[in-house]
């Protein structure tokens, strides 16, 4: 009879001392710009200009936005306004000697920005891609060629 009870005694015991990889850890803080990136940012604008082969503005424009990022550490949950849904990134801080260069991915989706501004309200993202096209919304077909395309990302602390 006591055989009986040792066997769901020792199960309920190594149910109990798993561990679930996706649970609430707080991943250990490896830069003080993660520091003060860590909660919750509103994605306020993005502003992009495209820059012709004589480094004079082809074209610039911008979007008001505003996007949730929570930080946490090691993920970037984005959420839009009415949405139930988030996208998901892993985020890191690869390069030891450019402490404001973050490095996001999804999958094999790998995407980088500085970081030009950081305080405790206010935080900016440049990402500068070579040959974008523009206009953003159109078909690539019917986009042009600039030299380099600048995008700014400006993010509110949220309280």
């Amino acid at each position: 009879m006591k055989k009986l009870i040792f066997i769901p005694l020792c199960l309920s015991l190594f149910f109990t001392s798993c561990n679930d990889d996706e649970s609430e850890t707080v991943a250990p803080v490896v830069s003080e710009l993660d520091a003060d990136m860590r909660g919750e940012w509103t994605n306020t604008s993005v502003k992009r200009v495209y820059y012709s082969i004589n480094d004079t503005i082809m074209y610039a424009d911008s979007a008001e936005r505003q996007a949730t990022f929570r930080f946490d550490g090691r993920r970037l949950k984005i959420s839009l306004p009415g949405s139930s849904s988030e996208d998901v990134w892993d985020y890191s801080f690869p390069d030891k000697d450019k402490t404001n260069y973050i490095k996001l991915q999804q999958g094999n989706n790998t995407t980088d920005y500085t970081v030009t501004t950081m305080n405790d309200t206010m935080m900016v993202w440049v990402d500068e891609l070579q040959w974008a096209g523009f206009p953003e919304e159109a078909a690539d077909q019917d986009k042009t060629t600039s030299k380099v395309g600048v995008y700014t990302w400006t993010f509110k602390r949220k309280k």
